[in-house]
């Protein structure tokens, strides 16, 4: 809920990248272009190998249908159909997005429906409840942040929308609900009709689950739900990652290159660029390194988290040192116009990372170093730093 209010005082492409810009300037200038540029950078790299693995999820679940289809096709080419797509711009894409975001809510209602009916308190009734110990639980709150990546994906879009400083909180809090309410009843219902250890060993656990109780209507079920499912997450990932680049290249702060747009206002290189690094990801999986893949995303995992901590640390920032803005949504619950959730989400965060991979913090410190020497020696003696007044002003 702090990226919404921040996206109600800033509406601009690259969500994060824009907040930390311009909630930690009157603290230093400095240090608000390092941390938006981080935001930039690490965003980048996470949404793009976070569409490379789910691009495999596609593969997989198509291969339940077809088994003849092989994955090592399926999964880099469904990769670039969606980058070529994503060239014709957001109002072909979003019309693309809707319906197969309508199909896959419904399917996956279905599916929760169908699998809780077999058993509704089959969670309860096992003496494996929480058999790893909230230290389990915690560790798979971690990854669960893998799939709410595309939530911030809907923020990166802000100039594309209309009304944004209404529509983004609006957008953003939905899907957030949309996603949460999902995951518990569907995650409720797989675990109610299938073992958990059949579940771990399967690499379509849904379909597994499903095909369990309705073997033939099943099948159909799942590959509509599975398929329009990492459709519309590869769709959010690349479209995430291309605008992240893309605001950083605007200003300079990566090569121009990247910041070309074609003339229905796609940033066709970043798009490009996004689409590569998703596709060499799916081929990393396709060509035997898919435990280097799993690293990576459990790095893009910490990164997300990390964004977190530093976007609930922004907002209260902007609540101390800049007053006179006027959000269009407003987080609860303030003490002294300080959002107490907003505290409590980043104490819950520095818990939840300490969960992940070590290997994994590991890569995404590398990565933050990386990002931090580009910092000193290119992008903050080009960086070209656009005010909220000059966004405006090139819409």
């Amino acid at each position: 809920m702090s990226y919404a209010e921040l996206a109600s005082y800033w509406p601009y492409q690259g969500a994060s990248y824009v907040y930390a810009k311009y909630a930690f300037y009157p603290v230093s200038r400095d240090l608000a272009k390092l941390i938006a540029l981080q935001c930039s950078g690490l965003y980048f790299l996470s949404f793009s190998f976070a569409a490379g693995e789910v691009n495999l999820g596609f593969a997989g679940y198509l291969s339940v249908l077809i088994p003849s289809v092989p994955t090592y096709i399926t999964g880099p080419s469904v990769s670039i159909v969606i980058t070529v797509m994503l060239l014709f711009g957001v109002n072909f894409t979003g019309k693309v997005n809707t319906l197969l975001s309508i199909i896959q809510i419904l399917s996956l209602f279905l599916i929760a429906v169908l699998t809780i009916s077999v058993s509704p308190f089959g969670p309860f009734m096992t003496t494996e409840f929480l058999a790893h110990g909230f230290s389990g639980l915690l560790a798979a709150v971690a990854l669960i942040a893998f799939g709410q990546m595309q939530v911030e994906a809907v923020l990166t879009l802000g100039e594309e929308a209309k009304r944004p400083r209404i529509n983004l909180p609006r957008a953003q809090i939905s899907a957030l609900v949309t996603v949460v309410i999902l995951y518990v009843l569907v995650g409720y219902g797989v675990v109610s009709s299938t073992p958990v250890n059949d579940l771990a060993e399967s690499v379509a656990p849904l379909a597994l689950a499903v095909e369990n109780i309705f073997p033939s209507f099943g099948k159909i079920l799942i590959v509509i739900a599975a398929l329009t499912a990492t459709v519309t997450s590869t769709i959010g990932c690349l479209l995430g990652s291309s605008r992240m680049l893309y605001a950083g290249a605007r200003e300079h702060a990566f090569p121009l290159f990247f910041g070309k747009l074609t003339k229905n206002g796609v940033p066709y290189t970043a798009v490009l660029a996004s689409g590569v690094l998703a596709l060499v990801a799916t081929l990393m999986s396709v060509f035997g390194y898919a435990s280097v893949l799993n690293i990576l995303i459990s790095a893009a995992v910490f990164s997300n988290w990390l964004m977190m901590i530093l976007m609930n640390i922004a907002l209260i920032i902007v609540r101390k040192t800049r007053p006179d803005l006027k959000p269009n949504f407003r987080y609860p619950l303030n003490i002294k116009n300080i959002p107490i959730m907003a505290v409590i989400a980043i104490v819950g965060c520095i818990i939840v990372i300490t969960f992940v991979n070590p290997i994994a913090i590991g890569i995404g410190l590398i990565w933050m170093i990386l990002i931090t020497i580009w910092y000193f020696v290119y992008a903050r003696k080009n960086w070209n730093f656009l005010t909220p007044e000059d966004i405006e002003n090139l819409q």
